[in-house]
């Protein structure tokens, strides 16, 4: 008699399978279609916005389901609330015995930890496995003699069609949540300068809503933007395309990041990636080879370096190029490879 295989227990954020908008789609649920695509059995939880309410879901799921999985993929953020339900949900786990794989994930987490908050320290000590998704948050813990596997957030890139831009336009995209995190009003500056030194500067600020995005739609008004900005909300994946085709250079302005996906998705699209060199952005951008970089909140750079694109097409084709072969590394066929060896490992041990 054969012996029914254990799926992973895949826990975090994840798309509402009736409303894609409801939730925006996360590096947990990414990698859970991925294991889903490649054959390894998945069980996820939760798709419910509300913090407590997804606290319970999740509990629920981990007890009723303890004799289907023997192992548990949990997110590791670093904002309080999310850190609370990832230590009730590890302690859980370790009740039943589980073996918790830990992706660390919030990039504000090495800069609480040098503060002093050693709750993510002794929150790692409790997990079997620690992976992160860049050499940035590897190495900062490392340095702390954790040992820490990289393993890339995955993209499908067989779903992105790379662009080829001959003429770079003052045509931007920004596309993340409006909260103070994403700093949108540094987006709203460097629109400001580009409308003042271009006539045909347009820019899309799309992502899912937040308590800036009536302040910022209120600040493209004051500053004269209202026909020049767009604001599409949450965009998918056919929209993200349309937009890419019709738009010619992405910004990252994210105050705190670890290894934003949105990075590798533009780079993957062909569009030029001008970012502020914060957190874990730099071990993704090389500057002057695959992206160009600028100081936290610095928008009179980003303005100069979006104008150098302009002004310089074949510098920019030159980065496009390079950016598209630095994400072929993050391309779910690769990625699943790494997931799939840690997994048989780990399955060997139990």
């Amino acid at each position: 008699m054969s012996i029914k295989r254990k799926f992973v227990l895949q826990l975090g954020l994840f798309v509402h399978p009736e409303n894609e908008k409801l939730n925006i789609r996360t590096s947990s649920d990414r990698t859970a279609e991925m294991f889903l695509k490649y054959g390894i059995d998945t069980v996820t939880v939760s798709y419910l916005p509300n913090k407590i309410l997804r606290l319970f879901d999740t509990i629920h799921t981990v007890i009723n389901k303890r004799n289907q999985y023997d192992i548990a993929v949990v997110p590791l953020f670093g904002t309080w609330p999310s850190f609370l339900w990832q230590i009730i949900i590890v302690r859980l786990l370790k009740l039943f015995e589980k073996k918790v794989i830990l992706r660390i994930l919030g990039g504000s987490i090495p800069e609480r930890t040098d503060k002093g908050a050693q709750r993510f320290i002794r929150s790692m000590k409790r997990a079997d496995i620690l992976i992160a998704p860049s050499a940035y948050m590897s190495q900062y813990f490392e340095n702390k003699g954790f040992n820490i596997l990289v393993i890339e957030n995955p993209i499908d890139l067989s779903q992105y069609k790379f662009h080829s831009k001959e003429i770079i336009r003052p045509r931007i995209i920004w596309m993340r949540a409006f909260t103070e995190i994403y700093n949108p009003k540094m987006a709203i500056r460097v629109a400001k300068r580009l409308a003042n030194r271009f006539d045909n500067f347009q820019m899309v600020m799309a992502g899912k809503d937040g308590p800036l995005t009536t302040p910022i739609k209120k600040m493209a008004e004051e500053n004269g933007l209202s026909d020049k900005i767009i604001f599409p909300g949450y965009i998918n994946m056919q929209e993200k395309l349309a937009f890419a085709n019709d738009y010619d250079i992405y910004i990252c302005t994210n105050k705190i990041d670890n290894a934003p996906v949105s990075l590798i998705e533009f780079m993957a699209l062909g569009l030029p990636v001008v970012s502020v060199n914060v957190g874990g952005i730099p071990y993704l951008i090389k500057e002057e080879q695959n992206g160009l970089l600028v100081k936290d909140d610095d928008d009179e750079a980003m303005f100069l370096e979006i104008c150098r694109l302009i002004e310089n097409p074949s510098f920019a084709t030159s980065i496009c190029c390079n950016a598209y072969k630095y994400a072929r590394q993050y391309d779910e066929k690769n990625v699943i490879y790494k997931w799939k060896m840690l997994i048989k490992e780990m399955e060997t041990c139990l």
